[in-house]
């Protein structure tokens, strides 16, 4: 070979194809990694959404069982299980949720109740999975007791 035109070759101010090409690869996987950190994103994103969505349901309900009349309303006919497409009317979001409410009597040894048990669940289908929000808290018989 001529050591002149290798020496001029080597010497030359451009790039070669393969480092083109070993360049655009270097990148193409860059993409691909933050594409896929996006995708997490926006994934996440929807998660938090519908969690909110089913915690504000959850908290809406359980206000409507804490602000009952007399504590003889709160049962659980009072407050009937809303299954999806029914919660609030089924609108725009609301329709992935159900809600379910349960109560449970505490009694003292009379028989007589003297708190209850109340559970407020919000459920939704997360691309084939179902997730859920749970609230629950205790309401005693004072309510209905003049002092």
């Amino acid at each position: 070979m001529n050591w002149k035109i290798w020496k001029k070759l080597k010497d030359s101010n451009g790039m070669t194809l393969i480092e083109v090409l070993v360049g655009l690869t270097i990148f193409a996987i860059g993409l691909l990694g933050l594409s896929r950190v996006s995708f997490q994103a926006m994934h996440a994103n929807l998660r938090s959404k519908h969690t909110v969505i089913a915690t504000n349901l959850a908290h809406q309900r359980m206000e409507e069982i804490i602000s009952a009349t007399r504590y003889d309303n709160i049962t659980e006919p009072g407050y009937p299980d809303e299954d999806y497409g029914n919660v609030n009317g089924g609108m725009g979001e609301y329709a992935k949720f159900n809600r379910a409410v349960s109560v449970v009597d505490s009694l003292n040894a009379i028989g007589t109740s003297v708190m209850k048990e109340v559970s407020v669940r919000v459920e939704w289908n997360e691309m084939g999975t179902v997730r859920n929000v749970e609230l629950r808290s205790s309401i005693s018989r004072y309510k209905d007791i003049s002092l």
